[in-house]
């Protein structure tokens, strides 16, 4: 084991209401990232560097957070090659009762683990708190080289976001075919992580942009999708994310899966900029262990040790019925219903994609036979114009009072377009269905309540489907 310290940390989170404390686990080695009090007992920051700082071929500006769960023997967590040597602030952000595994294959890597109460969280939770952690951190900073005479708007905003099982980086030109001048070719060859993000940093008037991304790599990249060397849309895996613009966009800390797809959604519907670099190419190694796929569903209550394998529409039943409940987080339940549900919710907008099913203020996969309309209730917001679209669904997972009845009655739908609200518990559900009005437009029975599979005990989630009439 290396020789390593623990140190607490605490900030206060406005979104979860309460302080919150993690722990960062520090080789001695990489001691020279952080600033520690007089007595050097206390961590007090991570040291950011300065927005003009000139580029250094030497240096990368930007922490790096890599969120890892079940992958302490194959993630791909060893950045040295991929930065070709160059000192670097990489973090592995694990679970409070993974970081022993962790700690004991990486004992040279510097560690954030996350409170105890999200040992049973998703992915959602783990981005979470390394962008509010890293706000704290930049606030901190800023407060700290304030007092040496650096202006505040002067300190490195960014970070890097970056899955645990990114194995290559490419850069992409567009060769022009000699023999045949009408047609091109795609010239790709390999290159570090180190090359892709001092490019990436190097972007004029980077403070500007919310998030910088690359494409993921795929056999069908063609010299048409590579002639446009930028484009603004969907970034995911691996992210520049500019925390100090996205400071009142957060993700949402309950989410299993794509919630990179709900922060990008978020983040423009802010009319904040995402910025893609169409010339780099991401290559992801597929790992078979570990991230969501060691979440086995299981009875929670066991008759037998052989049990039958529970399929996805069997995370949901009526509530007060005799159906089997099932341990497993009640968001978790939800989500991959949702993902194998779509034909039975949503049997309007099934390959109908003039119809999409309405998502407002929250992206949820619904699987890949709907297209999904997604709508920012805020004021202010940047959203596309609906005008002309008879939506084929509506899906409101806990909204709040920014959706009221004035904004859905703005919306059309098709006759027979069904409903889906998802609430915390049942009288939520009565509540918003009363304050919303939904009752003027739409039928509802009895039998089309659900919850998720849980005891009362694990919390479940209670939704009810209706029908536009």
């Amino acid at each position: 084991m290396s020789d390593s310290t623990l140190h607490a940390f605490t900030f206060s989170s406005s979104m979860l209401g309460e302080e919150v404390q993690l722990y960062f686990i520090i080789p001695k080695s990489k001691e020279s990232h952080f600033v520690f009090s007089k007595q050097g007992k206390h961590l007090e920051s991570m040291r950011l560097p300065l927005v003009s700082d000139k580029q250094n071929l030497n240096v990368v500006k930007s922490p790096i957070f890599t969120p890892s769960s079940g992958r302490h023997e194959h993630g791909l967590l060893n950045l040295f090659h991929a930065m070709e040597g160059i000192s670097h602030l990489h973090l592995l952000v694990v679970k409070e009762y993974e970081m022993p595994l962790y700690r004991k294959y990486w004992p040279n890597h510097i560690m954030l683990v996350l409170p105890g109460m999200f040992n049973n969280a998703g992915v959602g939770a783990a981005r979470f708190l390394i962008k509010e952690l890293s706000y704290h951190n930049l606030e901190l900073e800023r407060n700290r080289l304030e007092e040496l005479g650096v202006k505040r708007q002067c300190v490195w905003p960014f970070i890097v976001v970056m899955d645990d099982s990114c194995v290559l980086w490419n850069i992409h030109s567009v060769q022009e075919q000699t023999s045949q001048p009408l047609e091109t070719g795609v010239s790709s060859k390999n290159v570090s992580l180190k090359s892709v993000l001092q490019h990436m940093e190097a972007t004029p008037k980077i403070v500007h942009y919310a998030i910088l991304g690359i494409q993921k790599w795929s056999s069908r990249l063609t010299s048409r999708s590579l002639k446009v060397p930028f484009s603004r849309c969907h970034v995911h895996d691996f992210i520049l994310l500019n925390i100090d613009l996205t400071q009142n966009v957060q993700y949402d800390f309950n989410r299993y899966f794509c919630e990179d797809v709900d922060f990008n959604l978020r983040t423009n519907s802010s009319g904040l900029l995402i910025c893609r670099f169409n010339n780099f190419s991401l290559m992801k190694k597929h790992v078979q262990v570990g991230g969501q796929r060691d979440f086995i569903i299981k009875p929670k209550i066991m008759v037998s040790d052989s049990v039958a394998p529970i399929l996805p529409l069997q995370y949901v039943c009526a509530p007060d019925s005799e159906h089997t409940l099932l341990a497993a987080p009640a968001q978790f339940l939800l989500e991959k219903f949702l993902q194998h549900a779509s034909y039975k919710l949503f049997p309007k907008a099934i390959r109908n994609f003039r119809s999409p099913v309405l998502a407002i203020d929250c992206y949820l996969n619904i699987g890949p036979e709907v297209a999904v309309c997604y709508i920012s209730s805020r004021p202010h917001s940047s959203n596309v114009t609906c005008e002309g679209v008879c939506f084929g669904g509506l899906l409101l997972y806990l909204c709040d009072s920014f959706v009221g009845a004035d904004l859905l009655k703005k919306f059309k739908f098709l006759k027979g377009a069904t409903l889906c609200v998802v609430c915390q518990d049942r009288s939520s559900l009565r509540q918003t269905i009363v304050r919303l009005e939904l009752e003027d437009e739409w039928q509802f029975r009895l039998r089309d309540e659900f919850q998720t599979a849980n005891s009362s005990d694990d919390k479940p989630l209670y939704f009810l489907t209706g029908r536009h009439v």
